[in-house]
């Protein structure tokens, strides 16, 4: 019989999970998989949820949000574990798991698992960090962990948009300088993002040309601008019609290098990530992903 494993944070998103454990096995079992449960203990515990993996098992399965899979992914490389994983969205941010239109339902994500199919997709890489939907840095960029958890599992993502509309007023400018393609940008921003996937902070058209398997990364950058202009930038972010707008920067590259004056670390799929000065890179389809069944 194929094994699993199925890892879960049993803090993510709403907690809810570990109350639909048994669906989850039950639906594998069926199936034909012998399912190994672990649970997180916390955020360094993802080497012992891999441990003692053996040729039997045939796949990896988590429950949690964009930062849960970053935790796995890295966990997974440090190990040079490379099986296949499935994605139960039930995390706070599920915005790589919305991109490759994975749904927050137990029964149809057990049934992508074992029935849909394996896809290779890209990760980026920032400072040697692997980050499978976004990296990002500028102000508003570290609102996903100066979020209180108690707020983020009653409210869900619309903690995040309260707290990012509370550090609206301290909006203050940063100089950064982006080098990639033999080219260099430097100008005054307030923030910017390097996206794998089209979606970000719930937003799902922020970078409506992104593929995860096309070995490219897309960069949003949004230039510092009055407060009347960020406000109409929102609403066509909400819309999908930024890009294009004379305050936003987009282009398309696999090696980038982004630098300032100033100290302030980055933001890697919800976690915090290095601090800056960042080289980030893209590898090509390293990992390998359960997807539902094409149309």
């Amino acid at each position: 019989m194929k094994k699993i494993r199925l890892i879960y944070n049993p803090v993510a998103g709403d907690a809810t999970f570990k109350n639909r454990l048994d669906t989850a096995i039950k639906s594998f079992q069926k199936a034909g998989y012998l399912v190994s449960p672990y649970r997180l203990m916390g955020p360094n515990d993802m080497d012992n949820a891999l441990a003692e993996l053996d040729e039997k098992y045939a796949a990896i399965a988590i429950s949690g949000g964009d930062g849960s899979i970053n935790n796995l992914i890295n966990a997974m490389k440090k190990n040079n574990i490379d099986l296949p994983i499935g994605i139960f969205p039930f995390g706070t941010s599920n915005d790589f798991a919305a991109h490759m239109r994975i749904p927050r339902n137990v029964q149809k994500c057990c049934e992508i698992i074992t029935n849909g199919e394996i896809l290779e997709v890209d990760t980026g890489v920032a400072n040697g960090i692997y980050f499978i939907n976004v990296c990002s840095a500028g102000l508003l960029a570290d609102v996903p962990y100066k979020t209180d958890i108690g707020m983020k599992n009653s409210l869900g993502k619309m903690a995040y948009y309260i707290k990012g509309f509370e550090e609206i007023p301290k909006l203050r400018p940063i100089r950064m300088k982006m080098e990639y393609d033999d080219k260099v940008i430097e100008d005054d921003l307030y923030l910017f993002l390097v996206l794998n996937s089209s979606t970000a902070g719930g937003f799902p058209r922020l970078a409506p040309y992104a593929s995860v398997y096309d070995g490219l990364l897309d960069v949003i950058a949004i230039k510092a601008a009055n407060i009347t202009n960020i406000i109409n930038l929102i609403i066509k972010t909400l819309r999908g019609e930024h890009v294009g707008d004379p305050n936003v920067y987009h282009f398309q590259t696999d090696n980038l290098k982004i630098s300032s004056d100033q100290v302030f670390e980055s933001d890697i799929d919800g976690e915090r990530g290095p601090s800056f000065p960042l080289s980030i890179r893209v590898e090509r389809r390293n990992i390998k992903v359960f997807v539902p069944p094409r149309q």
